[in-house]
């Protein structure tokens, strides 16, 4: 059964990989409280270290169609090492890159205020999303895994705000010690804002009538631009579950599966999946106790104001037999206490420090 026998070789020209970062800013004094600043940022993982089985049948071995039948009825007698089922030759098969370019408006503290804003616009490039193993159509191609990376994230607005509440003792407000001091002055507001572009993701296939050479990722045929595959102003509609209630994020007339022993024309991680929009609000007091205990009470709430599910890719498999399943969301990422918490939730804290 050689089909099931594996190996590895490690290339002897193997190179240590190296990482390299440049950037460039300015930042203007706008004000005396204000600043603001303007800055690229580069990074280029270079000689990065992956592996591709490289014991896998050229796409272009033959155009004549009896011949690819009969190979396709023994691919193990026309494999390179027929032998060895996956041959995985580990070397420095890697590279990828980010730009960024951020602008940054900051307002230093006064009256009680401070004010911090973020505007992210950048964009990673790599050969795979895997840990260390390259997946894709062909060894032989390898540039055809060229995209953008499963972390890319176009675009990202982030806002934070502190805010003293103007009660209390030296505030505008009930400016005096007393009952009415220690429970409604000195409490202060935060407030974080974030909106972030959805991740890249891929359109495969499975359930074809046709037959084709194997392959590491089997993709589609685009028939129209994937902007346009994308559902214009989608919302997920009023019935989450089941999943096939859902208003689709993908259109599913606008792939096809490729003729047969053909490659699809669809590239790596070609769509955009839903955005995040995701807010965090703090409320917060510290009493101090006879100048050495700090006593602090801390409310917290996550995903508000209302109920936002946080959406992993959508199913983005095109299968002729299950269409009610392609571009549905089965998924959320984020965990209570993350970034991107899929649910609402609330904290009420409680601190002594002596």
């Amino acid at each position: 059964n050689y089909s099931a026998r594996g190996a590895h070789y490690y290339d002897p020209n193997i190179r240590s990989p190296y990482i390299m970062n440049w950037s460039a800013g300015f930042q203007w004094q706008l004000t005396g409280n204000w600043l603001a600043e303007l800055m690229y940022q580069g990074t280029a993982g270079v000689k990065l270290l992956n592996n591709w089985n490289i014991n896998t049948i050229p796409l272009n071995i033959s155009a004549d169609p009896a011949v690819l039948n009969q190979i396709y009825q023994a691919t193990q007698n026309y494999l390179p090492y027929t032998q060895f089922g996956s041959v995985n030759l580990y070397s420095n098969f890697g590279h990828n890159s980010y730009h960024a370019g951020t602008l940054r408006v900051e307002k230093r503290y006064s009256t009680g205020v401070t004010l911090l804003g973020f505007y992210t616009f950048s964009k990673a490039l790599d050969e795979s999303d895997g840990e260390g193993g390259a997946t894709g159509v062909t060894y032989y191609n390898r540039r055809l895994e060229k995209g953008r990376a499963g972390y890319d994230r176009r675009h990202r607005v982030t806002g934070l705000l502190t805010y003293e509440l103007p009660v209390g003792k030296n505030r505008r407000f009930l400016n005096r010690a007393g009952l009415l001091n220690h429970v409604l002055g000195g409490w202060e507001i935060g407030w974080n804002q974030t909106f972030q572009s959805g991740p890249p993701a891929s359109v495969t296939f499975a359930g074809s009538p046709y037959r084709y050479l194997p392959q590491g990722v089997y993709r589609p045929n685009a028939l129209v631009p994937m902007e346009q595959a994308v559902v214009q102003n989608w919302s997920i509609g009023p019935n989450r579950f089941p999943s096939s209630a859902q208003n689709p994020y993908l259109n599913f007339s606008a792939f096809a599966y490729p003729a047969a022993f053909t490659l699809g024309t669809l590239g790596r991680n070609t769509f955009e999946g839903a955005g995040v929009a995701f807010t965090q609000i703090a409320l917060s007091k510290q009493w101090t106790i006879h100048e050495r205990v700090v006593f602090s009470l801390r409310g917290e709430a996550n995903n508000l104001p209302i109920k936002h599910p946080q959406f992993n890719p959508p199913i983005s498999v095109y299968n002729a037999n299950s269409p009610s399943t392609f571009g549905r969301y089965t998924g959320v990422f984020g965990g209570a206490t993350n970034f991107g918490a899929s649910q609402p939730n609330y904290w009420f804290i409680v601190r002594a420090e002596f």
